[in-house]
């Protein structure tokens, strides 16, 4: 017994040493400089140092201790680990590397000391943001000057949307990077994988400056996107007028309708959705959410200029204008002109307007919906729509004023009391009737104006009649179920 004992004491001697290997490879990679210059300790990180630990050690996401200084801004602490070896290339697992986050930060001190310690300009995330993009975006002019010398490349795309550095910068409205960029051979035709140029983010955005400096630089005013908006149709969309002035000055179509409607439509129009409407988002006007419901702030402007350009204030609409958020399906809009778009958001004076440059107030849509039945309420969502009964009769009064009729029959059979009775105005009933409205008229699904009124329709469940001051005020005229 006592000799099996000795072999196995023996036998634990030989194998210690793999043991100990064995439970260092099981404790992972040394994490003790990353995690020092994590806590942003420079006397524990150079004792460290000191005692050999790994200066390329990594944390479970791949982050280097270079990672860290480079993040907090740590210009001493970056050089004295490229000394001690760092690897400046070291990229973590989602692709991003100590330069690209010195460009985060837009610190020219560590971008160049990273490059000048070999590291790539052109690495790029997993996503394909290169290190120049991110600059771009963050706008520090000297870093991305640091990084073109350093040999980045200035047409690289990303791989999400194809965007590249000059996108980024005008999108941000950088207004000097935007020339750097330019004067260092950025392509300032370069599409996106939705088409959109360099002029069509400046035209977005509203940078009037940004915008002049693409088109001298020889950017096409024509640039269309994948969905056919041109640049001047995309900046009517977010309401920069300012823009849209100078492309119409530069030649730009008021008529185009690549998209399927004209600059014209969207800025006599109104398009809300329940995520815009009167239960909706509230937002300061800067926010892009305010302008994607329609033109608010210099909309009249807007229509002069475009009327004065030529635009047709009697050019059909092809296709329904996409609105952003959800939205209970509209009748179909082809055929509307500008003019009916403006009755159906209550807008008298751009109904006014439009007449005056020579608008046909009675022109219908596909469906035979007039200007008049828009106007009224004919199809309208409540919950998407921040018109009110009062604008409603102003441009009702105004539609029937130029000659719309007030019988006039849709063809999913309406007239313009169904909508005066769906949104329960009671001062627009009694107007239509004093003008001659029937009170009893059957659309295709069986539903007289009345039936309208006094239906109350919840979500997930069946409708309900209730008694309505319309419904009294109609069976007080004569109409019946």
């Amino acid at each position: 017994m006592v000799g099996v004992a000795m072999s196995a004491r023996r036998l634990v001697r030989a194998l210690a040493p793999f043991m100990c290997l064995a439970s260092l490879s099981a404790a992972g990679p040394d994490q003790r400089v990353p995690e020092a210059v994590k806590k942003r300790d420079a006397t524990a990180v150079r004792e460290l140092l000191k005692q050999h630990a790994d200066v390329n050690g990594r944390q479970p996401d791949g982050a280097t201790a270079l990672h860290w200084a480079s993040h907090w801004d740590d210009l001493e602490m970056t050089r004295l680990l490229l000394r001690e070896g760092a690897d400046v290339n070291a990229a973590n697992d989602f692709g991003v590397t100590p330069l690209s986050l010195a460009c985060t930060n837009g610190n020219p001190s560590i971008v160049e000391a990273l490059l000048s310690a070999h590291a790539d300009p052109n690495a790029a995330m997993g996503t394909g943001e290169t290190p120049l993009m991110t600059a771009a975006h963050t706008g520090s002019l000297a870093v991305v000057n640091l990084l073109l010398s350093g040999g980045a490349n200035v047409n690289a795309q990303e791989s999400g949307q194809g965007q590249t550095a000059l996108m980024w910068a005008v999108a941000e409205k950088h207004r000097a990077v935007v020339r750097a960029l330019v004067a260092h051979g950025a392509d300032i035709h370069t599409r996106s994988k939705s088409g959109f140029t360099p002029l069509l983010f400046a035209a977005r955005g509203g940078n009037l400056d940004i915008v002049g400096d693409l088109l001298a630089a020889g950017a096409k005013v024509t640039d269309t996107a994948s969905d056919g908006s041109n640049a001047l149709l995309v900046a009517t969309v977010r309401g920069q007028v300012a823009v849209a002035k100078l492309l119409l000055d530069k030649g730009a179509d008021p008529n185009a309708s690549g998209a399927g409607y004209t600059p014209l439509h969207w800025a006599a129009g109104s398009w809300e959705t329940e995520l815009t409407g009167p239960r909706g988002i509230e937002t300061s006007r800067d926010e892009e959410w305010t302008s994607l419901r329609g033109v608010e702030t210099g909309k009249q402007e807007l229509i002069a200029v475009l009327l004065a350009h030529g635009a047709n204030p009697n050019a059909p609409l092809a296709k329904t204008p996409p609105r952003t958020g959800f939205t209970v399906a509209f009748r179909s809009l082809a055929g509307a002109t500008p003019f009916y778009l403006a009755a159906m958001a209550g807008d008298a004076v751009t109904m006014r307007t439009l007449v005056a440059a020579g608008a046909d107030p009675r022109l219908a849509t596909k469906d035979n919906m007039t200007p008049l039945m828009a106007a009224a309420g004919v199809g309208r969502v409540l919950a998407e729509t921040r018109v009110t009964n009062e604008r409603s009769l102003e441009a009702a009064r105004l539609a029937a004023e130029l000659g719309n009729d007030v019988n006039a029959v849709s063809t999913a059979g309406d007239t313009a009391l169904h909508g005066a009775a769906h949104i329960r105005a009671d001062t627009l009933v009694q107007f239509l009737v004093d003008r001659g409205a029937r009170v009893n008229v059957k659309n295709k699904r069986g539903e007289t104006p009345l039936v309208i009124a006094e239906r109350t329709v919840a979500a997930g469940s069946a409708p309900v009649i209730v008694r309505t001051s319309t419904g009294d005020l109609l069976r007080k005229l004569g109409a019946f179920p």
